[in-house]
């Protein structure tokens, strides 16, 4: 379990990940979020995500992955992608990736990064970032995961690439092929890491968004098991309880 305390609006608030029992936890704020627990309580909703088994053999974890990615992982490789990872984190590190993910944001109309949440994971030694470049040195794909050391679990918390920002298809295809590879760079060398689990942060419990499906058909080529765990917000105050609509607005 990964507990961290942020500040958001000027309110102290809890992010408890992979908690086996909401019930016996203590928030140390006046609203803890609990991510992906173990155990539901009353309010809480499902999060269903996909999870891989990082302790057998590379090679059979490999080909349990799908034709078309393993021929786009090999094609990116001769492309001459080079992904790295970053298991100590630096607040520069921090910046650098919310300006790579905040650009992605823009472009997709989704939230910038939450820098309160990556640099109280930092301070827990519960971050870690990877990148993967092209032949020329530029960055096309960054990811960020929450690192559980005790629970020997990985999980993928933030992923930007800039293939929106090139006109040529096959230029956006390439960086797809990149993307891939980064995952496979990042389950190899999680793995020798002593890691055992590498989640993949989610796929949709519902099939009614185009945009949803395509990223739940991009991780399910990766294999994995499919695991329902627990998000849900406890309330510390009468007050908060009862403005629990503006408590969710304010996780993210």
């Amino acid at each position: 379990m990964i507990s961290i305390v942020r500040n958001k609006y000027g309110i102290p608030i809890n992010d408890i990940f992979f908690s086996d029992n909401p019930r016996a936890v203590d928030g140390e704020s006046p609203i803890t979020f609990f991510v992906q627990a173990r155990r539901p309580q009353d309010g809480f909703d499902q999060f269903k995500t996909s999870v891989i088994n990082l302790r057998g053999d590379s090679g059979i974890i490999f080909n349990s992955l799908s034709s078309n990615t393993r021929y786009k992982i090999k094609r990116a490789e001769r492309e001459g992608y080079t992904p790295s990872i970053a298991q100590r984190v630096t607040a520069s590190d921090i910046d650098n990736f919310c300006d790579f993910f905040n650009l992605f944001a823009a472009h997709k109309r989704l939230p910038i990064a939450n820098a309160a949440k990556l640099h109280a994971l930092c301070a827990k030694n519960s971050l870690i970032f990877s990148a993967i470049t092209d032949s020329k040195g530029d960055t096309v794909a960054m990811h960020a995961y929450i690192a559980d050391s005790n629970l020997e679990r990985v999980r993928l918390l933030y992923s930007a690439s800039h293939f929106r920002e090139r006109s040529n298809s096959e230029e956006r295809n390439a960086i797809g092929r990149a993307n891939r590879l980064l995952h496979w760079y990042e389950i190899e060398s999680l793995g020798k890491a002593g890691y055992a689990s590498y989640d993949l942060g989610g796929i949709p419990m519902k099939n009614d968004d185009p945009e949803k499906n395509a990223i739940a058909r991009f991780k399910s080529e990766f294999g994995g098991e499919h695991v329902i765990e627990f998000n849900g917000i406890v309330c510390h105050s009468r007050l908060l309880q009862s403005g629990l609509s503006f408590a969710r607005r304010i996780w993210a």
